[in-house]
């Protein structure tokens, strides 16, 4: 089974980053992963056998959540230099929380079997994969124009959340396997941080 460790975000927080990127929907290839779909990926666990699947339910059943309030920081893109092959929107607040959560949870996984990824971790939420390189570096620029425009105010993720994820040839069907709620950040956002704005067409 394919599966993944990850923070869900509030439903605002995903319709307002969808918004944002909207300009560069219709005009480059791009994979956009839907709005319903937006995460924070804590641990991408991969093909696992159904005991190690057990295994790591636990764990995410047991591991200790602290509180956590973040924001939408900047818009960005993997690898930093080069070619751009991953687009994200990166998250500052209690981002060091995060790392140490990502931390805990990878050491516990690799004793299931799970590899850690060769690269370091930074918390953001991958917003599309790019398919073809034309018109890329022009898209980038584009994107860190529309970073400028980020609402950067506090919000808390809704849940820690173990996913099977199933590809399929529309896009990846995720399934929760397993969701924990977290501890309500120490300074609450305000009810008023994003509106509660569907996407745009």
């Amino acid at each position: 089974m394919r599966c993944f460790v990850a923070l869900d975000l509030p439903t605002p927080v995903r319709n307002h980053l969808t918004n944002v990127i909207a300009p560069l929907r219709s005009r480059y290839d791009v994979k956009w992963v839907p709005a319903d779909q937006l995460h924070l990926t804590l641990v991408f666990a991969g093909e696992l056998p159904d005991d190690a699947v057990d295994d790591l339910a636990h764990v995410v059943a047991a591991v200790t959540l602290p509180p956590l309030s973040l924001h939408l920081q900047e818009l960005g893109h993997f690898p930093p230099r080069g070619v751009p092959r991953v687009l994200w929107a990166g998250l500052g607040g209690d981002a060091e929380a995060v790392t140490h959560l990502h931390e805990e949870l990878v050491m516990r996984a690799e004793s299931l079997g799970v590899e850690r990824e060769k690269r370091g971790f930074t918390p953001h939420v991958t917003l599309g994969r790019i398919r073809t390189d034309f018109g890329a570096l022009a898209m980038v620029d584009e994107m860190r124009k529309l970073g400028s425009t980020l609402n950067a105010k506090p919000f808390a993720p809704t849940g820690l959340v173990l996913y099977a994820s199933e590809l399929r040839p529309g896009g990846p069907l995720h399934r929760v396997i397993v969701e924990r709620k977290l501890p309500p950040p120490l300074v609450p956002p305000t009810p008023e941080t994003l509106p509660e704005t569907p996407p745009s067409a």
